[in-house]
């Protein structure tokens, strides 16, 4: 599922889409608790019985459940055909995406696995549409055509419930403040976890992949990656950024020289363009980072110890080339210096020595703010003290003790 692919499903989730008919909502809430999902509540939903600020609240979390950069908190994930629960399960979801799912027992099931499987503490809501597109056909310019092709799929997410703010408040009825004190628990809109099946792809469903969300790139849900879906998990978007620093600081025991650094940015990131059409997440094995390193200019000597680091750290695992550098943008940090550069900057930096010391050199071409203020590099010239002539003696009087300074 490609990136333009993801923002095409992403636009049509909105209401008064013709293109886009919300079949059914599921509803539930609950928690895990005694090593079992216990179900407080659920609810199918007529869309046509909302209100309009009531669509508004559902939507938004559709939305916000393909939310986040992929490689990071966005992740693809293909079912395991040698894996027979893996295959039950797909075979079991593309019934529930076809609407077997908005039966109240069938729904009633699913929530429970999830809660349980999921291993939630806390008091969650899960929320599940049933959704077609009508997405039309396209051209090679992306340009649209006659006809269409219907492209069912659902869209599930768990969001956590919490309890509401306690505090003072004001009574319009009784003219009085007072302390408000109840049990009423927030759903929250941004889900914890949540998942589109099946993808979109090649202007079709792709029923062997599915698009996995999580709140933070940090902490994936990995008892549902592995329980429910019986995927192995892969490493964190962090984790495998952390990995590639420690396979760059056993290659290199005084880091990557500023230059080949930013040259390194580069060409990853023009690797990265030149794979964002085919790709949702382009991914590196160690063979790809060897000849990007290569061609940045890194020493040789150095590089001959690269494919035995990268095996002994990251295991020959693929990674996601967004998670080898940053976007946009290079930082220089030090303990005490931090220094941020965009991309069409970075011809602007430069190395020298100055006075035995090793400097940064960077031209401002531009306005410069320095704290959020209008700044300039041109220092002021030194203030010149200005001795008065007594006519009497034609001798200079130090005036210096009255402060009598002027600028020249």
């Amino acid at each position: 599922m490609n990136k333009k692919d993801l923002s095409e499903i992403k636009r049509q989730l909105k209401p008064e889409n013709e293109r886009l008919i919300l079949k059914g909502i599921q509803e539930a809430y609950g928690k895990y608790r005694d090593e079992e999902a216990h179900l407080l509540f659920t609810r199918l939903i007529d869309p046509e019985t909302l209100s309009t600020e009531e669509e508004d609240l559902y939507f938004e979390i559709f939305r916000k459940s393909l939310s986040g950069t992929p490689g990071k908190n966005l992740m693809e994930y293909t079912f395991d055909p040698m894996d027979p629960q893996a295959v039950e399960l797909q075979k079991t979801l593309f019934d529930y995406r076809n609407g077997t799912l908005l039966e109240p027992e069938v729904f009633d099931r699913y929530a429970s696995e999830l809660i349980e499987k999921g291993n939630y503490r806390n008091s969650v809501y899960v929320t599940v549409g049933i959704f077609e597109y009508a997405a039309p056909n396209l051209n090679a310019n992306r340009e649209e055509l006659e006809g269409n092709t219907t492209y069912r799929f659902m869209i599930t997410a768990i969001s956590e419930a919490r309890l509401t703010d306690i505090g003072l408040f004001y009574s319009t009825k009784d003219n009085c403040v007072s302390r408000k004190v109840n049990e009423e628990m927030q759903i929250i809109p941004s889900p914890l976890d949540a998942f589109l099946y099946p993808s979109f792809s090649e202007r079709a469903a792709d029923v062997n992949h599915f698009l996995y969300h999580s709140k933070t790139a940090k902490k994936p849900n990995i008892d549902l990656i592995e329980q429910f879906f019986h995927i192995p998990f892969q490493s964190t978007a962090p984790e495998q950024a952390d990995g590639f620093a420690q396979v760059i600081a056993d290659v290199f025991p005084q880091g990557l020289d500023v230059k080949t650094a930013i040259q390194f940015h580069r060409n990853v990131s023009d690797f990265i363009q030149e794979g964002t059409e085919e790709d949702a997440v382009v991914k590196v094995d160690k063979a790809r980072v060897h000849d990007l390193l290569d061609a940045s200019g890194a020493m040789a000597e150095n590089m001959e110890h690269f494919d035995s680091a990268y095996t002994r750290i990251l295991e020959d695992q693929e990674l996601a080339a967004v998670n080898l550098v940053e976007k946009g943008k290079v930082s220089l940090k030090s303990p005490a210096i931090t220094v941020s550069i965009k991309d069409d900057a970075l011809d602007q930096v430069q190395t020298r020595v100055i006075d035995g010391k090793s400097c940064l050199v960077i031209e401002i071409t531009d306005e410069l703010k320095i704290s959020n203020l209008p700044g300039t590099l041109i220092e002021p010239e030194p203030k010149k003290e200005v001795h008065v002539i007594s006519p009497e003696t034609d001798t200079p009087k130090d005036n210096s003790d009255h402060g009598d300074f002027f600028q020249s």
